[in-house]
């Protein structure tokens, strides 16, 4: 388990990210990517993360943010009467 010193936020798993910035946890370096834009050094920011297709998953620990896959569990709106 870490724990973020600054926000108090913990988590689990060696591909996790943590922005420093927001402190939302992502699912993965890829995933924590997304919610940022601008030009790193001008005007790079966080974007709220729901805002560039990321999902969240909530954890024992609190929420990851990750890219929906094809597993239909953590594909938000998606039934079985969609065929």
């Amino acid at each position: 388990m870490i724990t973020h010193g600054e926000c108090g936020k913990t988590w689990t798993g060696l591909r996790r990210a943590h922005c420093p910035a927001c402190h939302e946890t992502f699912n993965s370096d890829s995933a924590a990517e997304r919610h940022r834009v601008g030009k790193p050094g001008i005007d790079r920011r966080c974007v709220d993360p729901a805002s560039v297709g990321l999902i969240p998953i909530e954890q024992p620990w609190g929420t990851c943010w990750q890219a929906p896959g094809t597993d239909l569990r953590f594909t938000a709106g998606v039934t079985d009467e969609a065929a």
